[in-house]
């Protein structure tokens, strides 16, 4: 259940994203940082970006688009889903040592032309500073990145995830605005104000950091998930 409200707010957020303007710092070296000082192993990060959407009055415009993809990017296998007229659907992975990217390029039919949408997504288990500048240098809009960071950490002694929780957010210098509290798992929805972007909760206050801890009977490691705005992975 919590993966399928996951899924359906990641849906409903990634493309009601709204950045005001680009902050002075970068957020996920930011967060890469603050995770480090807490000496909490980072075993997996990715970024999402979603490419503005665009219209095309033929499908011959949206065919050139796929092939200059297909060419940029020749190592990708490369899958088609046709669902009528209504929308085509273009799937490129790639996976190599330890990393894997995927592409999506969309096709919806609106009257006489075609809404197309585009995104990118990397996943790779061991940090790389240089490798997340190399894959971000060339984007047309950071408005439209996302950032997630997977790791673990060991808790202090006798403490319980909501408060290990709340010392996170104050290293990083965050606000909790939602937040949901088990015995085994954490979810809390929180704002920094030094950042420049946000979404609007539910409850019409702004947000733009996700913590996500769990922790299992058998394992000593917290598994703590970060993402900004939000979380696009499931955890």
């Amino acid at each position: 259940m919590k993966q399928a409200l996951l899924s359906l707010s990641v849906i409903v957020l990634i493309f009601s994203y709204v950045q005001i303007g680009k902050g002075k710092e970068d957020n996920l070296i930011y967060i890469v940082n603050s995770l480090e000082k807490l000496n909490a192993d980072i075993n997996e990060w990715s970024i999402y970006y979603k490419y503005d959407d665009r219209y095309v009055d033929s499908l011959g415009t949206f065919r050139k688009q796929e092939a200059k993809l297909k060419n940029k990017y020749p190592n990708f296998k490369w899958e088609e889903e046709k669902v009528k007229d209504h929308h085509i659907l273009i799937t490129g992975n790639a996976t190599g040592n330890k990393f894997s990217e995927q592409i999506l390029l969309t096709a919806l039919k609106e009257g006489n032309r075609y809404k197309v949408l585009h995104t990118y997504s990397y996943t790779g288990e061991n940090w790389s500073k240089d490798k997340y500048l190399k894959l971000t240098k060339t984007l047309d809009n950071r408005n439209n990145l996302y950032f997630t960071v997977k790791s673990k950490m060991l808790p202090s002694e006798h403490q319980n995830l909501g408060k290990t929780a709340n010392i996170l957010l104050d290293k990083l210098l965050a606000k909790p605005v939602e937040q949901l509290t088990e015995e085994d798992f954490v979810a809390v929805s929180a704002y920094k104000n030094s950042w420049e972007n946000s979404l609007q909760t539910k409850n019409n206050e702004k947000m733009n950091l996700q913590v996500g801890l769990r922790k299992k009977t058998d394992e000593k490691l917290i598994s703590l998930t970060i993402g900004n705005p939000i979380i696009t992975v499931e955890y």
